[in-house]
């Protein structure tokens, strides 16, 4: 199936405050909030001149407003931009994002080559784009500078299997075995395979995928890393330990050591790769 950029803008134009509350509503996205942050918080320099692709509501827009010299928030969605830009006037930011743009990633002529010290796409904006995900790189990284940073996010084949998996067997009710084998197989979620009701049309990734990804560009990994770990516990765990303060936050941080295991890479909720753009 080839890449649709109706499917995103129309799923994110539709979407409420949904995408705003996502990582702070449960404990499942609050796990996913903070590894994220603390890898934002490790890689962004306050000098950098930092793009955020796929910037949806602002969730963290908020956070990288305030460790960068400059930054410039980007998303395929026009409800989401605007929903961004209220809730950085709501929180005294709106000053600090040099511009706000609707626009496909694929497609960002409106910024020349390297100008950015580090690009952000995290969430699944990479997901959408099936056929055409070395196009999206490609373009995250011309606009990014040699020496620059790109930190980008993918939603996990294997840990949404894991967490989902009862809408999986329903869904093998209603679309049979070979529609279900093609998704655990290729993490593809297209029109003719895996039909969904929600038209959810996307290509959830393994770790080894995105090693392909990248392995096509002049590159250097800097990091990998799982998102949304103990989310794998189920959601009535998750809340029991977010209701004990201390347990929590010892779970927040064993969250953010243990998601850098190789051996966790695939398990959670999302993937995250560091990568460096080489000199030429």
């Amino acid at each position: 199936m080839p890449y649709n950029p109706n499917i995103p803008r129309d799923r994110y134009n539709n979407y409420g405050d949904r995408e705003w509350t996502r990582l702070t509503r449960d404990g499942h996205g609050e796990l996913l909030y903070h590894v994220h942050l603390d890898i934002l918080n490790r890689h962004i320099k306050k000098a950098d001149r930092v793009l955020e692709v796929g910037a949806g509501s602002g969730r963290f827009t908020k956070d990288i407003a305030n460790m960068c010299a400059e930054l410039t928030v980007a998303d395929i969605s026009s409800h989401q931009i605007e929903f961004n830009k209220n809730k950085m006037r709501e929180l005294s930011l709106y000053e600090k994002i040099k511009g706000f743009h609707v626009l496909d990633m694929l497609d960002m002529k409106i910024f020349a080559d390297a100008s950015f010290d580090c690009v952000v796409c995290i969430g699944g904006a990479i997901n959408y784009l099936l056929d055409r995900e070395k196009d999206g790189v490609a373009e995250l990284l011309r606009v990014l500078a040699p020496g620059g940073v790109l930190i980008a996010g993918a939603m996990s084949l294997i840990g949404s299997s894991l967490y989902f998996l009862n809408g999986v067997v329903q869904e093998k009710n209603l679309f049979g075995i070979e529609a279900t084998r093609w998704v655990m197989e290729t993490g593809v979620q297209d029109e003719e395979h895996y039909p969904v009701e929600s038209k959810h049309y996307v290509h959830m990734m393994k770790s080894a995928e995105l090693d392909d990804l990248f392995a096509a560009f002049p590159v250097t990994v800097l990091e990998r890393s799982s998102a949304g770990l103990y989310t794998q516990a189920g959601d009535a765990a998750i809340e029991n330990a977010r209701g004990d303060k201390e347990m929590w936050e010892l779970l927040i941080e064993k969250e953010i050591e243990f998601t850098k295991l190789p051996g966790t890479l695939d398990c959670g909720m999302n993937i995250i790769y560091v990568v460096r753009r080489n000199f030429a």
